[in-house]
């Protein structure tokens, strides 16, 4: 474990001026990766979202004698941001569809947004943290080129230093961005779909209430 350390210590020295700004859009990258894939919930990995919406749809069909009520205790029993937004819909179905038409546009924009919090951050980080080790690249090169000057080039010990800094924090800028990058595609697509998920459900929601607000002929 102390080698482990001290071979980071001694990366992190050799990578130069910029390897602590590079550590820090990482930390911040993916601090607000981790938190966003909290704020989504459960519904972040599940692969059965869609039976939320099934389930939806089952329940307002039932005979049940009140089946706003019986799908929402369903939905009760599962945890998710989908299922918590249509249960929340379903409360507010017991009112005119004017009234629940007006709630979800507002409500869907909230709902998208709170998904979507700090995700600009990550993209903005995983932006940066490449571009910081191109700056590592071209310090470590001036270095490598004013080490030159002075003393030549017969001695390739004293042009390691810089060599090793402009890789070091090419390497690390990019170890930094690609994961950043990838998990925030999963977490864009991820949004997307309970976005698209959430909008069937309430549509479905409107189609009930529509049809309950029908005359039926006698």
């Amino acid at each position: 474990m102390y080698v482990f350390i001290e071979a980071l210590q001694s990366t992190f020295l050799a990578g130069g001026s910029v390897m602590l700004p590079i550590i820090l859009t990482g930390v911040i990258g993916f601090y607000y990766l981790y938190s966003t894939w909290m704020r989504i919930g459960g519904d972040a990995f599940r692969k059965d979202v869609y039976k939320v919406v099934e389930m939806l749809r089952n329940d307002l069909n039932t005979r049940a004698e009140d089946p706003l009520r019986f799908a929402s205790k369903h939905l009760g029993l599962r945890g998710g941001i989908v299922s918590r937004e249509l249960r929340l819909a379903l409360n507010v179905a017991k009112d005119t569809p004017e009234k629940y038409r007006e709630y979800m546009q507002v409500r869907m924009i909230k709902t998208v947004q709170y998904m979507r919090q700090g995700t600009h951050i990550i993209s903005v980080m995983a932006a940066a943290a490449p571009l910081l080790g191109l700056l590592g690249t071209v310090t470590g090169m001036v270095s490598t080129f004013e080490v030159i000057t002075l003393y030549g080039n017969q001695n390739p010990v004293l042009m390691a230093d810089g060599i090793s800094e402009a890789l070091i924090s090419t390497q690390s800028g990019l170890l930094v961005a690609f994961p950043l990058t990838l998990l925030k595609q999963r977490l864009d697509e991820r949004i997307e779909y309970l976005t698209e998920q959430l909008e069937l459900g309430a549509t479905i929601i409107e189609n009930y209430m529509s049809l309950q607000a029908t005359p039926k002929a006698t």
